[in-house]
């Protein structure tokens, strides 16, 4: 059986609802889309898609934003699931 890898990587983010109850999000990015990445010294993403979109992600503590550029660039996010701090925001540009 061959192993399948999809072109889409998802980050995972937990939130807290107004009671302070943990509720898990994501959001799946297309690697197709992404133009460019832009990583920041506060451990940020900034990715910029083909289709006029940008998502900012700060990334947790434990995880090396410099690693998850090189991977995304690299296509070799593809398939992979992030846990990530938060998404701050999504912008159509």
């Amino acid at each position: 059986m061959s192993e399948f890898k999809s072109q889409f990587v998802k980050f995972t983010y937990t939130i807290l609802n107004p009671q302070g109850i943990p509720q898990t999000k994501s959001w799946i990015v297309n690697l197709q889309h992404v133009v460019s990445v832009e990583a920041t010294a506060g451990n940020d993403l900034k990715i910029f898609l083909n289709i006029n979109q940008m998502i900012f992600i700060s990334l947790g503590r434990n995880i090396d934003v410099e690693e998850v550029t090189e991977d995304i660039l690299s296509l070799s996010a593809e398939g992979r699931n992030y846990s990530v701090y938060k998404i701050d925001s999504f912008e159509r540009k």
